[in-house]
């Protein structure tokens, strides 16, 4: 499998656009204020990503058959200590599946401990999910300032499943983005496909195996092939393990 194309999806952070809001009135006084201020900070991170770009400026990056991602030099600049997470999006309505990666995600982020970890109550059927934020390759800032404003975050992280087959050789491809709330730059993007069958992602099973569980376990590393729920365990740490410091 070739490497990931970083030109789509999350991982392009150069097609984030403004949402066309500022025509709607709202009706509280202090959540356009801040609306306001978060354009104007969207509108200057923007410019800074295009200087770096045009200028030579580097990003934190890496690219693999399996994985790809993205950390802007803001990353390392923002002070980010909650985090909401919300559910990710699947093309089916499939709960069960959305559950399952989420929660993966969920217990590898807090592995993590850079910041804490949020979810909405309510799950999938709160309000807002991950197309309320990202809306045809724009960032709709009412919903950013609003989950902002209702959960105290620094940054909201959603994404979507991009593949998923849970029966041998399993894949899940996911691809998912950290969202500051304060300017409303994409500070970190992971993408990534792991098809089982494939040598390379084979070996990172392995790995992460032996790193996270009993080496006398009777199926030995191919235990994590046997669940889904496992296998999300696998990937999730495979792309969360790229935001650490």
């Amino acid at each position: 499998m070739p490497p990931t194309n970083k030109s789509g999806g999350f991982s392009n952070l150069f097609k984030i656009g403004l949402i066309n809001g500022y025509g709607f009135f709202m009706n509280n006084t202090f959540l356009e204020i801040n609306k306001r201020r978060f354009l104007v900070k969207q509108a200057l991170g923007i410019l800074a990503l295009g200087l770096l770009l045009i200028f030579g400026g580097c990003f934190s990056t890496k690219s693999s058959s399996s994985l790809s991602f993205n950390k802007t030099p803001s990353y390392y600049t923002t002070h980010i200590r909650r985090v909401l997470l919300l559910p990710f999006e699947y093309t089916t309505d499939r709960e069960a599946v959305i559950d399952e990666v989420t929660d993966a995600f969920v217990v590898e982020l807090r592995k993590i401990n850079n910041f804490e970890v949020v979810v909405p109550a309510g799950g999938k059927t709160s309000l807002f999910s991950a197309q309320d934020v990202w809306v045809k390759g724009s960032i709709n800032s009412d919903s950013v300032l609003t989950l902002r404003n209702k959960y105290d975050v620094d940054a909201i992280i959603f994404g979507n499943i991009t593949h998923y087959r849970p029966y041998e050789p399993m894949i899940l491809g996911v691809k998912v983005g950290m969202i500051s709330t304060d300017t409303g730059e994409i500070v970190w993007s992971a993408d990534g496909v792991f098809d089982s069958n494939e040598n390379e992602v084979a070996e990172l099973v392995k790995q992460y195996f032996e790193n996270t569980h009993q080496k006398s376990s009777l199926y030995g590393w191919k235990l994590i092939l046997l669940s889904m729920r496992r296998y999300s365990q696998f990937v999730a740490n495979q792309l969360t393990e790229t935001i650490r410091d």
